[in-house]
C-alpha cells in the first residue's frame, strides 16, 4: 500500500516537472521570436493650426524628415460661398518616383476620398498655387517604409467664391435662414423657407434645420416628398443630412439624384441642409424625424 502511494506521488510530482519544463520553453521560443522587435507609439501627424481666414499644416516631424509608414489626412473646409487657395514653402522634399508612386501627396477637389483627383505630387520642388472649385479640399500624405525626406509644409487661406459675386466683385450675403425643431417626432419642410421669407423670390436657398431629439434617443429620418429641379446636379441643388453637427467629418447623406433614402442617425443631434441656387427654386422636400431610443 505504501509502495502505491509513493507511485502515486512520484506521478504526480513528475507530470508537474514537466508542465513547468513545458511553460518554461514555450515562454523562451515566444521571447525569442521578439528578439529585436520594440513596440514604439505610431508618431502622429504634424502640426495643424486653424483660423477663421485658413491655417497651416505640416509633414510629421518638419522641417526633419517624416516618419515611415504613415499615412495622414487633412480636410480644409471654408465657409458656404467660399474657395480655398493652397500654397508650399520653398523647404520642400518628397521622395520622388514615376508617378508619384510612393511617398506622395494627394489632392483632391472636394470633400472625399473620391472627389475629382487635381493632382498627385512629390519630388524636390513645392507644388505650384492650388485652388479649389468648392468649399472643401481633401489632401493625403502618404509615406511607405524607405527613403524619407524633409516632408511639407502648407498654408491655405479662403477667398470668395466668382460664382457667388456681383459685378464689382461684392459678395452675396448669405440670408439668415436656420430652424430648430425638437421633440419625439415632427416634419422638417422646405415650404418653411417661403412661408417665413426667410429668402426673397429669385434668391438662392441656403438654409439648414437643426432637429433635437428626446433625452437619450437618436433620430431616423424618412423622405415623405423630395424633388430636385436639377437633378444629378450637386452644385445647384442638393439636401444633405449631418449627424451630430454640420461638421463636414458628420456628413451622412448628400442628396441630389431622384431618389432620397431613409436616414438612421447615431446621435440625438441631426442638422438637415437644403442648398438650391437661384434656377433650382421649385426643388423642394418634406421629411419626418422620430425619436427612438
Amino acid at each position: 500500500m505504501a509502495l502505491e502511494q509513493l507511485c502515486a506521488v512520484l506521478k504526480v510530482l513528475l507530470i508537474t516537472i514537466l508542465v513547468v519544463e513545458g511553460i518554461a520553453v514555450a515562454q523562451k521560443t515566444q521571447d525569442g521570436q521578439n528578439i529585436g522587435i520594440k513596440h514604439i507609439p505610431a508618431t502622429q501627424c504634424g502640426i495643424w493650426v486653424r483660423t477663421s481666414n485658413g491655417g497651416h499644416f505640416a509633414s510629421p516631424n518638419y522641417p526633419d524628415s517624416y516618419p515611415p509608414n504613415k499615412e495622414c489626412i487633412y480636410i480644409l473646409e471654408a465657409a458656404p460661398r467660399q474657395r480655398i487657395e493652397l500654397t508650399f514653402d520653398e523647404h520642400y522634399y518628397i521622395e520622388p518616383s514615376f508617378e508619384c508612386r510612393f511617398d506622395h501627396l494627394e489632392v483632391r477637389d472636394g470633400p472625399f476620398g473620391f472627389s475629382p483627383l487635381i493632382d498627385r505630387y512629390c519630388g524636390v520642388k513645392s507644388p505650384p498655387l492650388i485652388r479649389s472649385t468648392g468649399r472643401f479640399m481633401w489632401i493625403k500624405f502618404s509615406s511607405d517604409e524607405e527613403l524619407e525626406g524633409l516632408g511639407f509644409r502648407a498654408k491655405y487661406s479662403f477667398i470668395p467664391d466668382p460664382d457667388f459675386t456681383y459685378l464689382g466683385g461684392i459678395l452675396n450675403p448669405i440670408p439668415d435662414c436656420q430652424f430648430e425643431l425638437s421633440g419625439a417626432d415632427g416634419i422638417v419642410r422646405s415650404s418653411q423657407v417661403e412661408q417665413e421669407e426667410k429668402t426673397k423670390p429669385g434668391q438662392a436657398v441656403d438654409c439648414i434645420w437643426t432637429i433635437k431629439a428626446t433625452p437619450k434617443a437618436k433620430i431616423y429620418l424618412r423622405f415623405l416628398d423630395y424633388q430636385m429641379e436639377h437633378s444629378n446636379e450637386c452644385k445647384r441643388n442638393f439636401v444633405a443630412v449631418y449627424d451630430g453637427s454640420s461638421s463636414i467629418e458628420n456628413l451622412k447623406a448628400k442628396f441630389c439624384s431622384t431618389v432620397a433614402n431613409d436616414v438612421m442617425l447615431k446621435t440625438g443631434v441631426g442638422v438637415i441642409r437644403m442648398w438650391a441656387d437661384e434656377g433650382s427654386r421649385l426643388s423642394r422636400f418634406r421629411m419626418l424625424f422620430t425619436s427612438f431610443v
